[in-house]
């Protein structure tokens, strides 16, 4: 990791010694958000959607006259889930496009590959749905979710004082830094509201068989109330569908990473029941969440497919928002209107920062699968949070 950073900045350093004035070399007639989403490999099924909403906000802003008189405009590259890809994207966006904000990923390891990029050249980063609630201080990019310490400790809570459960089980994916996070957070949870973690088991991301987990999983059954799963888009529906066909029965946990149509289009019966929390219900009934899911429809011709499109569409109206906030596009003096923002009506929820935080205080939904769709449990804020620091 140490060496790939070293080779980003140079990189950065080659192309540019020094960021000439942004405002001097901007184009003035438009206002450019750059898009950086993996459309394709395994986090296609959250990140398209994020990006199909950027464009949906981006044409009711135009259409309510754009931004300080200005048209915005949005463009998007795809980096195919690739460090190397993510690096020549961000320099581009910056360096070429002259970008003055950057929406970018629903995961952790993507953002903390090309945010860093972007704060070396003052340009804000505002990811969509990346839940560490590390990632500012290490990247110094926005949140437009919630943390992984405000889901886990929802659905600990939920899961012990809700459903009864009293001890479980922790599958973790050790290669991937939001299921490490959110696992541990997890654990914390669960101990604190008076449960107890029996054991924890590991794996790795492009597993397609997890027959030693559910083989240890099903010798435990006696022992465990439920399992939560720290899984991905590529992997949740293989899992639920192997601890299934297994015969196990306990309940099955998971966090928004599962919040994906491949849930069930790949577990097929054995995705009823999944339990797991995530941004929204798209059966909200809302106002802002029924014009989006209707806006969503029209443009696209069908409804969004999870919470990660909203996240997008919330994104791009908290750069719009910054924007309005302080009457400029200057990228630092959009940071500076990120600071601002407070009780932001949002599509996933109301958005406020905390002073200091660039994580926003958000309530949490608790879903579970039913008949191929999510429906909404409970949506609750987190009365304990655990120390972020809990998480590597």
């Amino acid at each position: 990791m140490k060496k790939l950073r070293i080779l980003l900045l140079l990189c950065v350093f080659v192309l540019s010694v020094s960021l000439v004035a942004f405002g001097a070399e901007a184009k003035k007639d438009v206002i450019k958000i750059g898009v950086l989403m993996n459309l394709t490999g395994g986090w296609s099924s959250i990140e398209a959607p994020a990006w199909y909403s950027v464009q949906l906000a981006v044409d009711d802003i135009n259409k309510a006259g754009g931004l300080l008189g200005k048209k915005v405009v949005a463009m998007c590259i795809d980096t195919k889930a690739d460090e190397g890809e993510t690096v020549s994207a961000v320099i581009r966006l910056i360096e070429k496009e002259k970008v003055n904000a950057i929406i970018g990923y629903c995961d952790t390891h993507w953002v903390l590959t090309a945010a860093p990029i972007a704060r070396d050249f003052g340009i804000p980063f505002i990811t969509a749905g990346a839940t560490h609630p590390r990632i500012p201080e290490r990247s110094g990019a926005w949140l437009a979710c919630f943390g992984d310490n405000a889901q886990a400790s929802i659905v600990a809570e939920y899961a012990i004082k809700d459903e009864g459960m009293k001890t479980a089980a922790i599958w973790i994916d050790n290669a991937v830094d939001f299921s490490v996070a959110v696992c541990a957070f997890f654990k914390d949870s669960f101990i604190h509201y008076g449960g107890e973690v029996v054991y924890e088991d590991y794996f790795e991301t492009d597993w397609t068989d997890f027959s030693a987990l559910v083989t240890r999983l099903k010798s435990m059954e006696d022992q465990v109330d439920m399992v939560y799963l720290g899984a991905i888009p590529g992997n949740i529906g293989i899992m639920v569908k192997q601890i299934r066909e297994a015969g196990i029965t306990m309940p099955i946990y998971s966090e928004d990473g599962a919040d994906t149509p491949l849930l069930a289009e790949v577990a097929g019966k054995y995705a009823e029941g999944v339990i797991i929390t995530s941004h929204m219900t798209l059966e909200s009934k809302a106002l802002l969440a029924v014009k989006y899911i209707e806006g969503y429809k029209k443009k696209f011709g069908r409804m969004p497919e999870n919470a990660f499109a909203a996240l997008g569409y919330d994104a791009m109206m908290l750069v719009a928002e910054a924007i309005k906030k302080v009457k400029s596009a200057d990228p630092k003096m959009i940071s500076a209107g990120m600071r601002l923002i407070k009780q932001l009506p949002g599509v996933t929820g109301t958005i406020t920062y905390p002073p200091g935080s660039q994580v926003p205080s958000k309530s949490v939904s608790v879903l579970v699968s039913k008949g191929g769709k999510f429906q909404l449990v409970v949506d609750r804020a987190p009365v304990y949070m655990p120390p972020k620091e809990i998480a590597k």
